[in-house]
């Protein structure tokens, strides 16, 4: 009898982490399919840090979807940092991968950086606040971060 439960024990022990291991990784695999459906995407960044991770989040949508117009729009203090030459070939590949970089005259102004100082592939907008606005309004997935 004592076998018989022991038995009936380990049986359940192993369906329940048969169970746990079936649900973890349908979880995983929801977390590694993170498919986005639209094609218009910006994101507002104020730091480096938000710069790369936005390069990299634009370059991994560009490349499910080349046709998708991805933008970063750069404002604020770090744009004294966009001719940092460590910097430079993130800048670079996120140009090649298709990326805009959009940058705001305004802070360029108040930190004393002229849009000629910066490599050519930038753009830039009067007014960083306004040019996100105007995105919403044309129906792009916006993100500030």
């Amino acid at each position: 009898m004592r076998k018989l439960v022991l038995a009936i024990a380990l049986c359940s022990i192993v369906s329940v982490q048969a169970v746990a291991h079936t649900v973890s990784n349908e979880l995983s695999n929801i977390a590694y399919e993170q498919e986005t459906k639209g094609d218009k995407y910006a994101i507002l960044v104020q730091s480096i840090k938000n710069l790369r991770s936005s390069i990299m989040t634009g370059s991994e949508i560009k490349k499910v979807n080349p046709k998708a117009d991805f933008q970063i729009v750069i404002m604020g203090q770090m744009v004294q940092e966009l001719n940092n030459k460590e910097l430079r070939s993130e800048l670079d590949a996120a140009n090649k991968a298709g990326i805009k970089l959009v940058v705001c005259e305004f802070a360029l102004k108040v930190y004393g950086v002229t849009l000629n100082d910066l490599p050519l592939y930038f753009i830039g907008t009067p007014n960083a606040h306004k040019y996100m606005f105007q995105l919403q309004e044309n129906d792009y997935n916006s993100l500030s971060i």
